[in-house]
């Protein structure tokens, strides 16, 4: 049964710097349609705003996930249950792509490179948007290792990534459900509808990690949940978020690090 975008989140959501982008979530049933390629729930932020009588809403320069082309991200990577043990994963912003397979729907590619010491060079590429509600969502994912399609994953609606604005009071919630399909490299067909709860338990903090001291800093917790509505343990990861820089840490089924990073304007 396809299921619809079910949105729960507290009393008066408002964000942090959001100006003229801000806007509510969607409430209920009829937000958006799921069974629509490329459908967001919500409007999203112009990425490249120029001149003109329409020009949309601009980025704000403290978003927790920027996604200024040319921005560049490194993290130290421990899996703590697979074979690698410790690696790096590199993130480039390459910039404003039209989505394969949606037509009319245009955002900003987001490569990674992971340089897995056991299995190999594998690379995620990665459309993304963030939309003026506040929420990042990504539409689809192209896996490839040593360079090889291995698997390309769309949403409907998108799917939740990250946050990009600090929420005004807590507690704050989301709750997603998607349609999700991967297509493998030998053309075979998997579908699923996950349902993730998002949650910002922690807000206005300080943390060290190796790329530098950064305050101002969110916590966010992500649950995948079960058929029955029960959180999965062992799917729970925690995101720490620094206005103007994006994820410093994430711990779950691997801990994540930043090391180093450079952003463009």
């Amino acid at each position: 049964m396809t299921r619809r975008w079910v949105a729960a989140f507290a009393a008066g959501w408002l964000l942090v710097g959001c100006g003229g982008g801000g806007g509510s979530l969607p409430t209920g049933p009829d937000s958006g349609n799921p069974n629509q390629t490329g459908d967001l729930p919500g409007d999203p932020v112009n990425p490249n705003p120029n001149p003109g009588p329409n020009p949309g809403p601009e980025k704000p320069a403290s978003s927790l996930w920027p996604l200024t082309a040319g921005s560049t991200w490194t993290y130290d990577i421990t899996e703590h249950n697979g074979p690698n043990g410790r690696f790096q994963k590199h993130v480039t912003v390459v910039g404003e792509r039209d989505v394969p397979d949606m037509p009319g729907r245009k955002a900003l590619l987001v490569h990674s490179r992971q340089d897995r010491t056991v299995t190999g060079l594998y690379e995620e590429y990665s459309y993304q948007l963030e939309l003026t509600n506040g929420l990042v969502v990504r539409l689809r994912e192209e896996d490839h290792k040593d360079g090889n399609l291995v698997r390309t994953t769309t949403w409907s609606p998108a799917t939740v990534k990250s946050l990009a604005r600090i929420p005004d009071s807590l507690p704050w919630s989301y709750q997603s459900a998607v349609q999700e399909l991967t297509v493998l490299g030998d053309g075979s067909r998997e579908e699923s509808d996950p349902t993730y709860n998002w949650r910002v338990v922690e807000q206005g903090l300080t943390m060290t990690v190796k790329a530098g001291t950064f305050t101002d800093v969110i916590k966010v917790q992500r649950d995948k949940l079960n058929d029955k509505g029960e959180v999965k343990t062992d799917k729970v990861r925690y995101y720490w978020l620094a206005p103007g820089v994006g994820k410093i840490r994430e711990e779950g089924e691997r801990t994540e690090e930043l090391t180093a990073y450079d952003l463009k304007k």
